[in-house]
């Protein structure tokens, strides 16, 4: 549940740094450049300066989704009575797994791939 919240986060902050960069970038360059009369400017912050917002967007919400949202506590280990005592030595601590967070993994990779496909079909 949390790779799709924070897949859906990144999505959402793609469209918000999407159209956030017409509410920044686009009257900064009108300011600089004069009146937008065949829409050259627009066409320039649609095409450059919003999927470059969009991407930074969909790191940022990723990532804040990910911080935001806590990842499920890990059943406490069954101890065996019989085991080596020395083993709970290299156990590690309960909550933690001993590897990474799956679903963290899976997040960070979809998004990346749709960062790379995004901007493949666009600029290929």
């Amino acid at each position: 549940m949390r790779a799709i919240l924070a897949i859906l986060g990144a999505v959402v902050g793609a469209v918000v740094g999407y159209i956030g960069a017409f509410f920044t970038a686009y009257p900064i360059f009108v300011a600089i450049e004069g009146s937008d009369m065949n829409g050259g400017i627009a066409m320039g912050v649609a095409v450059t300066v919003g999927p470059l917002m969009a991407i930074v967007m969909a790191i940022l919400f990723l990532f804040l989704v990910l911080k935001l949202v806590k990842p499920k506590p890990r059943p406490e280990p069954v101890i065996d009575p019989n085991e080596d005592p020395d083993e709970k030595f290299f156990r590690p601590p309960p909550g933690k797994g001993p590897g990474p967070d799956t679903q963290t993994l899976v997040a960070v990779g979809v998004v990346i791939l749709m960062i790379v496909l995004g901007v493949n079909w666009l600029w290929g």
